[in-house]
């Protein structure tokens, strides 16, 4: 073991290194990569090996360049340098390797190491069997907290993510889980209710009673914003810890914008597949879940309960309306008055608090970007993303060095058939939307894709008159999700994207990812 460490410096590798090496190292060890005969045909190391996110039978213990992993716990030379000793992000499942720490790093690639819980080692696992012989009864129980010995300074070095600048991170306490799960649980029966009622309605027509009370479990308004400031606090928790740009994997949905339309969401879901479920494991919902709708708070509650329940199935984009400014002119912000009373401007304060740390946009298997507006100008990078750092509010993003961010979440594109004038499809041009919002051309979606590894962007943000919910544009490079049907007088469907993995992946080369629109009739067509 190497014990020479002396530095005090940070020694994380560039975050384009590490994604890289990142990438590399979950292609190879799913085993779809690997160009070494030799390497393929050596037999996995001893029992209990254990990948990360996925099946243990998975992993090889060996380097994207074909050679062993070697283990590593390199101590400063002196235990007081101890709490200022480098830290490096594990490439498996990017959690921090501290100081001291056994981990596992290729002799010949800087860049790739690998936690003990991710590397071809001994995994403890968090079920053990008991039997009582008085009953003589065998189960399995969970291991429970007190024989769990962690390294206190792990919870005080735990790594800050990139993308938000905030202090320490406490997961969301039990009683905020357990109100969780019961809104989960109350979901389901009402969506049960209206997949089953004979007769459809629009989502401003559905006025069951007490339907917020049901769904959070409360008798009265004073238990509902006990529920708020519960439920919050502990989501925004989660969103300060996630990174600017989210990484999802396939199979996945995406959804577009909801606007407070709950019926037109749950009937989706009973049609299609409820979230963190084998029909939609991961779910991508792509902003604006509030304003204008009958049913924004009670959406947005749901929403929140399920990223609490499930932070790492659930990825929550920020829109345009998630924004203060807009949720007082366009709708929240009396919604939230109507169903707190009293509280109802504190409480809304909280919320829109808890929108400045969404996160911007979602990253589908390296392929796939998921961002609400469009790509403005499509000068940054990726990389340019992943840097953003939150929280940011309405004016932060109109500072003139983030109108990049701002387009993020306004701009549009330009439809390839809008104008019989060449000129008007390309490029970039002023938008409508205001003037800090742009228009973008074909082109620009094409070289933006080119330029960062890309194949296609989704984003929402527009209704389309007698539309289906989905279009596909720019060469096939761009592709519109819109999930709430007949919005203000649109006469238009509502969609969902299923995103799957064929599977067909040679030596190599990775597998293609199919996109399959789900669709949800208007009831005005």
């Amino acid at each position: 073991q190497d014990v020479s460490d002396r530095a005090c410096s940070s020694a994380r590798a560039p975050s384009d290194t590490r994604a890289m090496s990142r990438r590399c190292f979950n292609t190879f060890a799913e085993g779809s990569s690997s160009s070494s005969s030799e390497a393929e045909s050596e037999e996995p190391g001893p029992a209990g090996l254990r990948k990360c996110l996925g099946d243990a039978s998975a992993l090889r213990p060996y380097c994207p360049c074909g050679k062993s992993l070697r283990r590593v716990a390199k101590m400063p030379s002196h235990v007081a340098l101890l709490q200022c000793a480098s830290t490096y992000d594990c490439c498996r499942c990017e959690d921090s390797i501290l100081g001291g720490e056994l981990h596992f790093r290729c002799r010949t690639c800087e860049s790739v190491k690998v936690c003990h819980r991710c590397g071809p080692g001994v995994y403890i696992e968090h079920t053990f069997d008991i039997y009582d012989p008085v009953s003589r009864e065998r189960e399995v129980q969970e291991v429970p907290a007190r024989v769990l010995h962690d390294r206190k300074v792990r919870r005080n070095r735990r790594r800050r993510p990139r993308g938000c600048s905030v202090g320490g991170f406490d997961a969301a306490d039990e009683a905020a889980l357990s109100l969780a799960r019961e809104v989960v649980s109350n979901v389901k029966a009402v969506m049960a209710e209206v997949v089953a009622s004979p007769k459809d309605l629009h989502d401003k027509d559905w006025e069951p009673d007490g339907l917020l009370e049901r769904l959070l479990g409360a008798d009265n308004q004073a238990q509902i914003c006990g529920a708020l400031r519960l439920l919050v606090p502990a989501v925004t928790r989660i969103f300060e810890q996630s990174p600017t740009l989210q990484v999802v994997k396939a199979p996945c949905k995406v959804f577009g914008d909801l606007h407070g339309q709950l019926r037109d969401l749950l009937l989706l879901w009973g049609h299609f597949g409820f979230p963190a479920t084998p029909e939609a494991p991961s779910v991508v919902f792509n902003g604006d879940f509030v304003d204008r709708g009958s049913h924004q708070v009670e959406l947005l509650c749901v929403l929140f309960a399920l990223k609490v329940m499930h932070p790492h199935s659930i990825f929550l984009n920020r829109g345009n309306h998630e924004d203060a400014t807009m949720n007082k002119k366009y709708g929240f912000a009396k919604a939230c008055l109507e169903a707190f009373g009293g509280a109802g401007a504190e409480l809304f304060e909280l919320i829109t608090t808890t929108f400045t740390t969404l996160p911007l946009a979602s990253l589908i298997d390296e392929k796939i970007l998921v961002v609400h507006g469009g790509i403005g100008d499509g000068k940054w990078t990726i990389a340019d993303l992943r840097k953003v750092q939150r929280p940011l509010k309405h004016s932060d993003l109109q500072m003139d060095s983030n109108q990049w961010l701002w387009n993020l979440l306004w701009s549009d594109p330009i439809e390839d058939d809008e104008s019989s004038g060449s000129s008007s499809v390309f490029g970039v041009h002023s938008s409508p939307r205001g003037k800090l919002a742009v228009k973008f051309g074909w082109n620009v979606t094409q070289a933006f894709c080119a330029c960062n590894g890309l194949d296609l962007v989704i984003r929402s943000h527009q209704a389309k008159r007698g539309g289906l919910g989905f279009d596909v544009m720019h060469n096939q490079s761009l592709l519109r999700v819109f999930s709430a049907r007949d919005y203000e007088g649109h006469n238009n469907d509502c969609a969902v994207l299923c995103v799957s993995d064929s599977g067909e992946a040679d030596h190599g080369s990775e597998g293609v990812l199919t996109i399959r629109p789900q669709v949800l009739s208007s009831l005005r067509k």
